[in-house]
């Protein structure tokens, strides 16, 4: 009998413990608890949508943001773009996409204990892309190299403006590169979408250095190139430069590159 009795006494213990739903029942309450939910949606232009979302007990969760597909079941093509902290309502949003495209969006949440939760869909489609001529106004973006860490950081915005010469309609003006309100100029080939603009182009005239030059650098900045290059794609109206330097008879103030979105 002694052994019977220790067999016994083990799965009574063992049962006891898997008996004991207080704990568990606390988790799953603390888990539920949790919910996400999809705000508003918007195609802002041909390829970016914004889309809102809003979670709540968001003590309970360790990630959160908006998925974004093609497929409508999300099976496949399927883009998670967190949000950077977790916060009880959040905006994100997607560049980079195609014209005349339906999206499917929805919310979610990793929480602590209860896996991964999603919102309702809602569905999108970009509008058509507007083509754009080279000339006319842009809101031009500079990146800055850091020396310190071999990246390019946002350098902040301005207008910069593109027109035709009218000596000649293959040369351009470009004019306010550098935030430094010069005009340079380059040779438009509209075939390829390049403007080829020509190095020691003034784009400044500094009070204590003088004049300030472009100079065309390599895309890993080791090395001068002999010009500097402007992409322009009529779909959207997007230029966009080669990186270039701003130098002036005593050195350099540094090197930069501009994107440029068409108004």
């Amino acid at each position: 009998m002694i052994p019977c009795l220790a067999v016994a006494f083990s799965l009574t213990s063992c049962y006891d413990t898997m008996d004991d739903k207080a704990s568990i029942d606390a988790q799953y309450e603390k888990a539920s608890s949790a919910t996400v939910s999809l705000g508003s949606v918007t195609a802002v232009d041909f390829q970016t949508i914004t889309a809102s979302a809003s979670v709540g007990n968001h003590q309970e969760i360790i990630e959160e943001g908006v998925q974004i597909s093609t497929n409508n079941d999300f099976s496949t093509n399927v883009t998670s773009l967190p949000n950077d902290t977790i916060d009880a309502s959040f905006e994100v949003e997607k560049g980079g996409l195609t014209e005349l495209t339906t999206y499917y969006v929805r919310a979610y949440a990793v929480t602590k204990t209860a896996g991964t939760i999603v919102s309702d869909v809602q569905s999108v489609t970009t509008p058509k892309a507007p083509i754009f001529p080279i000339d006319g106004m842009y809101i031009a973006t500079e990146w800055d190299y850091n020396q310190d860490t071999g990246e390019w950081d946002n350098g902040g915005q301005y207008e910069m403006a593109v027109t035709f010469d009218e000596s000649d309609p293959t040369i351009v003006n470009i004019t306010n590169i550098w935030d430094g309100g010069m005009t340079i100029q380059g040779q438009y080939d509209a075939a390829k979408g390049i403007v080829l603009v020509p190095n020691m182009q003034v784009i400044y005239v500094h009070a204590k250095y003088g004049d300030v030059w472009i100079r065309g650098v390599n895309s890993a900045v080791t090395a001068y190139t002999s010009a500097v290059q402007f992409k322009f794609t009529a779909l959207g109206g997007k230029m966009e430069s080669t990186p270039m330097g701003a130098i002036c008879a005593a050195g350099s103030f540094g090197y930069f590159y501009v994107t440029m979105e068409h108004q």
